[in-house]
């Protein structure tokens, strides 16, 4: 939803940047890396960032006056959020900050503003969607229905 949303609105904004899965990222590399790529997707110079200090001062100096969209995809902790997106003042008028996260608990703070919670599909519909991907048909293949039932209601 967040990428469709972010190609939607993209031409709205001077800069824009879709940072995918930030908690995976994050475990593999650390939050300077994170930082690195959001400057590179901006097209901003990232070679002075040696460390997520250094990372937090660059992004906030080089987007303060730019309208910007900037999406970070799975986060899951307000440490993140903190080294990518800060706070308000690091962007200018007009900018859009969206966050997907599993954990609720990561967008407790005051520089959140509207929350959205995505409901989950209804059995039928999610059956219908695990059948298009996993046998390209909207029915599961013969002799699979029991298994594909146990693994939707398993996956929720």
């Amino acid at each position: 939803i967040a990428r469709a949303v972010f190609e939607t609105i993209r031409c709205r904004f001077e800069v824009t940047c879709f940072l995918a899965d930030v908690r995976e990222n994050c475990e593999k590399k650390d939050i300077t890396h994170m930082q690195k790529q959001l400057l590179d997707q901006m097209k901003i110079s990232s070679n002075a960032v040696y460390n997520k200090y250094d990372g937090r001062t660059i992004i906030q100096n080089s987007l303060r006056l730019k309208k910007v969209l900037l999406v970070l995809d799975d986060v899951n902790h307000k440490k993140q959020l903190e080294n990518l997106a800060g706070e308000q003042a690091w962007f200018g008028p007009g900018s859009r900050i969206i966050i997907t996260t599993r954990d609720v608990e990561a967008l407790k703070g005051p520089e959140v503003h509207e929350t959205y919670e995505v409901e989950g599909l209804v059995e039928s519909e999610a059956l219908n969607l695990f059948c298009l991907k996993a046998f390209k048909q909207q029915k599961p293949a013969e002799g699979f229905l029991d298994l594909t039932k146990g693994v939707v209601k398993y996956s929720g």
